[in-house]
């Protein structure tokens, strides 16, 4: 039975009431200063501790809420750090956008992903490895890669074209990052889109395990692949003249 639910016998003279815990607490919840007029009731009570000894209704009473207020304040720092990191994203996409259409080349492009990003707070390694594919012209220096070992490596984001963020074992790890891989603790990997087609992975490391983690919101991630889809396709684009 449902302790909250199970009765409480009271003897009277002349009959037994029945009366429920849940019936109580709903009074209680009814009539909040009850016990600020049972002054000898509130001497009597005594509450166990998680220590093992008593303590009063009042000190319980004010534990319980410490421990809100407590978590009310997590809540809010959390909101408070999810805005502050929005807020730096929303600059850093903003930067970004206005720097690629200045862009002159796919080159530039990747370039320009890398060093935007590399200056937002929480990155702290970047690379944009192209998918390699026909009428790509690229300056060395740019990170090339076979559509199928991309593909084998990281399926998922080729199928589901979305960002993935958390860990990853330390294998992949060290291809994506190489010089900075030995102090990346989480990633966020984003696909590059454009007209559905995925041209590049941009891998995003942070020395924290828990900045990319899988439960962060990859709105503004995914929107960046996009954007640098976008402008990544324009310039891989057949000539109209050839």
């Amino acid at each position: 039975m449902n302790s909250k639910a199970s009765p409480t016998r009271c003897q009277s003279d002349s009959e037994t009431i029945i009366i429920r815990e849940d019936q109580v607490v709903g009074y209680l919840r009814r009539n909040p200063d009850f016990f600020a007029r049972q002054d000898d009731l509130l001497a009597e009570i005594s509450l166990p501790h998680d220590s093992g000894s008593a303590i009063s209704l009042l000190e319980r009473q004010v534990n319980i809420l410490r421990a809100r207020g407590t978590e009310a304040r997590q809540k809010l720092n959390n909101l408070l750090e999810n805005a502050r990191n929005n807020d730096q994203l929303f600059d850093t996409t903003q930067n970004l956008v206005l720097a690629l259409l200045r862009a002159a080349d796919a080159t530039e492009v990747a370039e320009i992903a890398q060093n935007q990003l590399s200056n937002h707070a929480n990155v702290d390694a970047c690379e944009l490895i192209m998918v390699k594919q026909e009428g790509l012209d690229v300056a060395p220096t740019v990170r090339t890669q076979s559509s199928e070992r991309l593909k084998t490596e990281f399926e998922d984001i080729f199928r589901l074209k979305r960002t993935h963020c958390g860990s990853l074992d330390q294998k992949t790890i060290d291809q994506l990052f190489h010089n900075d891989a030995a102090s990346i603790r989480s990633t966020a990997l984003c696909p590059v889109i454009s007209n559905g087609e995925v041209l590049a992975i941009l891998a995003l490391g942070n020395q924290r395990e828990d900045t990319f983690s899988a439960n962060l919101d990859t709105l503004f991630l995914d929107f960046i692949g996009r954007v640098v889809g976008a402008v990544l396709g324009k310039h891989m684009a057949p000539s109209k003249d050839q």
